[in-house]
């Protein structure tokens, strides 16, 4: 298990005690062994760079140097080479002091013998071949501990931080003294919520019981952003199955959580898209089947029994019939702007307009063909000369008014307010109608949504979500405050320019 030939070099500046070596050294009758002999510290050193020692002879008092240092200087230059170092016997806890710095062990010059010099550079030669086993060993779990993607750290049963590695250490922003001796959970990673560190010091009791531990948890990152990991404890046991220390590893899993949530929302979306699609279907069948209906019976009424009826029912059958038809075009544009606002393609297009005007006209047009309600518009502020999106604003409005005017009892009051101030209009829409339940109010701009008390009332549910979609392109605001049996005020705030 020894090297033949072994190449020992001494560096010893005493004639008489470098005399003393080489003669206990030729009594040794170690065959191949070799002794070189030089007297200072920077000879041994440049000797050691052109021909390989097994060990070396160190004496600790040198002309070029003295004392630790030169263990120190030594080792530094030449790590691998085992060094025995040669004291005086009154120097003994100097001696101990030096195998803390790398020697490997100690020889007092008046006690050596033979036998006692070729245990010792045998001996330093095994115990240098262990270390660099170890230094070897060392470094390869070094640079798999450090280049791992994971992140890994070893800790004490307790918790408390032995090693991280480098990948931990850049994923939080931090160096080793900021976690090496710490508590993992007091770290900045762990310590941004009570509830996780008391979580993670229940799963390091459980780990130092034996158990492996696994779960998702979230910890902070090097820009204080909660991140989801993976992360486990693995026990570490020694031959008698006591945990000695604990593994901690972690992998970032934040894109998995991000696509496992993206497929969720797309997935609900799907859902949403589905109860949609069955609202529509049964929306437009029962909206399309009324009028279908009225057309057909007076259509039918007219052709088959035309000489039973005077002119003037005649005309009131036509009339219902234009009334029906109306009403399918009126769903069907409704159904279109909502599509074209999906697909992008409803854009918001200002030009210069007289907005009291637009509002006046809107409402005298509403109070010719809805004679049973009293429609009062007023108007405060300059608001002739503005610069907005005039089919926007009729698409709101004519919206706003028709349901204040349905949900109206006969002979009710409607109001449409028109506040100009500070570069905003302030349009109020008010009705004494039947109101709607506060439960229905948070849904009220989603599709097909209404009111839960409309009872036999027509209606689609499309018309507030297309006021809600028209106001969002104006980049204003609509808030609707109502009470059941009271009447309800929609407030809609617009810019006045782009």
């Amino acid at each position: 298990m020894y090297k033949t030939p072994i190449h020992v070099l001494l560096v010893e500046d005493s004639p008489s005690d470098a005399s003393l070596f080489c003669r206990i050294f030729s009594l040794s009758h170690q065959d191949g062994w070799q002794l070189i002999h030089v007297e200072r510290l920077e000879d041994a050193i440049d000797l050691c760079k052109d021909f390989r020692f097994d060990v070396v002879l160190l004496d600790l008092s040198l002309p070029d140097s003295d004392g630790l240092d030169t263990v120190i200087d030594f080792h530094r230059a030449e790590p691998d080479i085992p060094i025995v170092v040669l004291t005086g016997s009154n120097d003994e806890e100097l001696s101990l002091q030096a195998l803390a710095k790398g020697a490997q062990d100690y020889l007092v010059k008046d006690q050596i013998t033979s036998q006692l010099l070729i245990r010792a550079i045998r001996y330093a030669i095994e115990r240098g071949e262990l270390f660099k086993q170890l230094k070897d060993s060392e470094r390869r779990f070094r640079g798999i501990f450090d280049q791992t993607f994971q992140f890994m750290a070893l800790l004490t049963p307790e918790g408390i931080i032995v090693e991280i590695n480098q990948t931990a250490l850049e994923f939080s922003g931090a160096k080793p003294e900021d976690f090496v001796g710490l508590l993992l959970w007091e770290t900045k990673c762990w310590n941004y919520s009570r509830e996780t560190q008391e979580w993670l010091k229940i799963a390091i009791d459980d780990a130092a019981l034996g158990q492996f531990v696994r779960y998702e948890v979230e910890v902070r990152d090097a820009f204080d952003r909660r991140v989801w990991i993976d992360f486990s404890l693995k026990p570490l046991t020694e031959e008698k199955g006591n945990v000695i220390l604990l593994i901690a590893e972690g992998r970032d899993i934040s894109d998995r959580q991000r696509a496992e949530a993206e497929i969720i929302k797309n997935l609900e979306k799907e859902r949403e898209l589905n109860q949609l699609k069955s609202s529509f279907i049964s929306m437009v069948s029962h909206e399309f089947r009324n009028p279908l209906t009225t057309i057909g019976v007076y259509a039918e009424m007219l052709q088959n029994y035309s000489n039973n009826f005077t002119e003037e029912n005649k005309n009131q059958f036509g009339e219902q019939i234009q009334n029906a038809i109306a009403r399918m075009v009126k769903l069907l544009d409704e159904i279109l702007l909502l599509s074209k606002n999906e697909a992008g393609k409803l854009q918001y297009q200002p030009a210069p307009l007289n907005l009291e005007k637009f509002c006046r006209d809107l409402v005298e047009k509403f109070q010719i063909t809805n004679s049973q309600h009293e429609i009062t518009f007023s108007c405060q502020g300059e608001c002739k000369s503005v610069e907005m999106d005039e089919v926007l604003l009729e698409h709101i409005f004519t919206n706003l008014l028709s349901n204040a005017i349905k949900y109206s009892p006969e002979g009710g009051n409607i109001w449409l307010d028109l506040n100009c101030d500070n570069g905003w209009g302030t349009f109020r829409v008010i009705d004494q109608g039947i109101g709607i339940p506060l439960w229905d109010q948070q849904r009220l701009f989603e599709t097909f949504q209404r009111g839960s008390n409309v009872d036999g009332i027509q209606g689609t549910g499309l018309g507030l979500a297309i006021v809600k979609n028209c106001v969002d392109l104006h980049q204003g605001k609509i808030q609707i405050e109502s009470e059941v049996n009271m009447g309800t005020i929609v407030t809609v705030t617009l810019p006045l320019m782009p």
